[in-house]
């Protein structure tokens, strides 16, 4: 009989950053490696991906990698690993498409061993069948797979929710999911992120029924504003501005990319080409059939958005009018609601007819209640795993599969944390606490080119440049006439707002505590290790400012020493 082991390294009781390692008799798989975005107490941080040195120290029993989703969010770690711990990775086209480009994008190159696989099919890895279902996610290439074994099915759900309609990459392949629940489901690992949220996500995740009522009420053109990152609403975007014979200018070059990359699936491929113009045909064409499409990424869609207000584009062309409709069909995440809120303002300023789309009145894509429902009494799991998503997310989908009634208790759903794992054989399953640290998890950050070597003080000094701003002092000395030859020179930035007099004040008692101490370390040094004062300077400075002002600025003294 197989012995199966399931390990998050990354994913559980957080948002973001999901690394799943499955494991048959020793043979390791990896099923997407993600990363998160940094919150405000990590300035300079790009992104945040798992620990990955379990991977690393069992390179030798990784067998591929398995990318479930086209989307960097979740596959941005695997530019990082990959280099450590080779192994095939198994992907559709878009995502292969999505790897190559972000690798670029970030420096990190790859001769990456790509299996391209279609939706939906089967194939095998090191002598383990897989079955890979499609599901619907706001991107294309998203699928579900089911792991044979011994025991039975090991179902990673993917991203997914019921939706019943004919688009090819966004529907859920109910025929194979059917196939699949023909022999034993022995674990299903579920997404948790909106099990709290009841019945289910369709049609809630929909803007073009939003669209459609915006695109009737406009009397003039209309400017669309989509982020990049969600194809779904690109393909209602589409799907709406074909129904109404609009004709579509790309606004940038990311709208543009985003319909050349995917015109085959937006519309099922119909929509017409002459119905595309470049901005300068603009304003030849009629007001009322033109419509502008904005795409970028994240805080980036506002700034393009805020230099097209300010007429500060690189497209001339395009203006707002006073008789333009403006929709902002991108609602922000808790990240960027104060600057998607401040762009609005702007918007109103131009005298535009403005609209937009809230988060209230917009659902992620991801599973309800009544989806999770869905899969759990089609597979009937004997062992039940919630996965992606914050402790009260993943307890709420626990919590949703004991109520079930499909045989599934407190002594077969598990609810892990990172590094923790869910071993399974033919003597039932156990839950490993890794009491002993054996498999490390964490954070580990991406700064620029960087991997992991940002350390807290680093953080800590970004922190306090942000709230409290640096003081800088230099002096070059000289050791064969032991005094101070150049300088002392006082730099504060972002420090403290002072008037004159004030400022005056403070200068000069830095100025004396550095020189005081500068001519101390010099009568009283032979070896001339310069370190030794500007520790002892910067402890002497920093008590002073945070007595007399409250703040506690980075402080860097710097001590030339000439011979």
């Amino acid at each position: 009989m197989e012995k199966i082991k399931i390990t998050a390294l990354g994913g559980l009781d957080e948002e973001g950053k999901d690394l799943y390692c499955i494991e048959v008799n020793g043979d390791l798989f990896v099923v997407n490696g993600g990363f998160k975005y940094p919150d405000k107490n990590a300035p300079g941080i790009d992104f945040i991906i798992a620990n990955t040195s379990y991977l690393e120290e069992n390179k030798d029993r990784v067998k591929a990698y398995i990318l479930t989703k086209t989307k960097c969010q979740n596959f941005g770690a695997v530019p990082y690993v990959y280099k450590k711990a080779p192994a095939p990775i198994y992907c559709t086209i878009f995502t292969k498409d999505a790897l190559i480009d972000f690798s670029k994008q970030i420096q990190q190159d790859n001769n990456y061993d790509f299996h391209v696989i279609n939706v939906p099919s089967s194939f095998n890895i090191a002598g383990h069948i897989f079955d890979v279902f499609g599901t619907c996610s706001s991107v294309v290439g998203t699928f579900g797979f089911s792991l044979r074994t011994s025991l039975g099915n090991v179902v990673y759900s993917g991203d997914f929710i019921v939706e019943y309609s004919n688009e090819k990459y966004f529907s859920l392949d109910l025929n194979t999911l059917g196939k699949i629940a023909e022999y034993p489901t022995l674990v299903l690992m579920t997404d948790s992120v909106n099990a709290t949220k009841p019945g289910y996500c369709s049609p809630s995740h929909k803007i073009l029924p939003i669209l459609s009522d915006f695109f009737k009420q406009a009397n003039s053109r209309i400017f669309v504003a989509l982020n990049s990152d969600n194809l779904y609403n690109f393909n209602e975007f589409f799907t709406i501005a074909e129904l109404t014979d609009k004709k579509v200018c790309f606004y940038n070059e990311m709208a543009k990319n985003i319909f050349l990359k995917y015109r085959d699936v937006f519309c099922g491929g119909r929509f017409n080409p002459r119905n595309i113009i470049e901005a300068e045909d603009v304003l030849r064409s009629k007001a009322s059939d033109v419509v502008i499409l904005i795409s970028e990424d994240g805080e980036k869609l506002y700034d393009e958005i805020s230099l097209l207000i300010n007429q500060e584009s690189k497209v001339k062309q395009i203006k707002i009018l006073p008789t333009d409709m403006f929709i902002m069909a991108c609602p922000p995440s808790d990240k960027n609601e104060v600057v998607f809120t401040s762009t609005i303002d702007d918007l109103y300023k131009c005298g535009c007819d403005v609209r937009y789309i809230s988060r209230k009145s917009l659902s992620k894509i991801h599973a309800f209640e009544e989806d999770l429902k869905m899969i759990s009494s089609l597979l009937k799991p004997k062992y039940y795993m919630p996965i992606e998503g914050y402790y009260v997310d993943l307890l709420a989908n626990a919590k949703l599969a004991f109520n079930m009634h499909i045989g599934l208790s407190h002594t077969n759903i598990f609810l892990l944390d990172n590094g923790q794992s869910l071993v399974i054989d033919d003597h039932g399953a156990t839950f490993d606490s890794n009491n002993d640290d054996k498999i490390k998890v964490g954070d580990v950050m991406i700064d620029g080119i960087g991997v992991g070597d940002v350390v807290k003080d680093i953080i800590s000094d970004r922190t306090r440049l942000s709230e409290d701003g640096v003081v800088i002092l230099g002096c070059a000395v000289s050791k064969k006439q032991k005094k101070i030859i150049c300088g002392p020179d006082i730099q504060m930035r972002g420090f403290l707002f002072l008037k004159d007099k004030e400022a005056d004040v403070l200068i000069k008692e830095i100025t004396k505590i550095f020189i005081d101490g500068v001519n101390n370390w010099i009568s009283s040094t032979s070896n001339f290790n310069n370190k030794i004062p500007e520790a002892q300077i910067t402890q002497q400075i920093s008590r002073l400012l945070l007595r007399g002002n409250n703040r506690n600025p980075v402080i860097r003294p710097n001590i030339i020493v000439l011979d």
